[in-house]
């Protein structure tokens, strides 16, 4: 799934969810006088009213939490979501490596790298998508499984 299908994803879910933004709207004033000079102001606010969110909200949304995560790992923060994931950075000692084309010995200085270690959750949809392959599996493999002949 590439970015594009992601917050077109994200966005239908929160349409199936009704999540709105709230959107308020304009006080109106309402200026009412009679014949007898007498004058009386109301202030009318209509209610907030909810409207869906749009791909570009989901993606600006999306964009801002992927910022606010490289800034925290800029400055060597984790960043742990529960039941998602725990972001880090992992440091990389100094070593040697052979260079694939010219097979010789190249040093490679010491580094940090990000690291995603898998939360509870993920872990379970993992699991899910295992067991559900294995049965699909099975019931391919089965003996119980036979074509169907069409008769012609």
């Amino acid at each position: 799934m590439n970015r594009k299908e992601l917050v077109r994803r994200i966005a239908n879910v929160m349409r199936e969810n009704n999540i709105r933004k709230p959107v308020s709207s304009q006080k109106q004033v309402f200026h009412i006088s009679d014949d007898e000079g007498n004058t009386k102001d109301f202030v009318v606010k209509k209610t907030d009213k909810g409207v869906l969110f749009t791909y570009d909200d989901v993606e600006a949304m999306m964009d801002t939490c992927l910022a606010v995560i490289g800034d925290s790992l800029k400055r060597g923060e984790s960043v742990s979501i529960r039941g998602f994931g725990t972001l880090s950075l992992n440091y990389r000692k100094p070593r040697t490596n052979k260079h694939p084309v010219t097979h010789e010995e190249v040093e490679v200085s010491g580094r940090y790298v990000p690291k995603f270690e898998s939360g509870k959750d993920l872990k379970m949809c993992a699991k899910m998508y295992e067991l559900s392959l294995a049965e699909r599996l099975s019931n391919y493999e089965s003996p119980d499984f036979e074509e169907e002949d069409g008769d012609e």
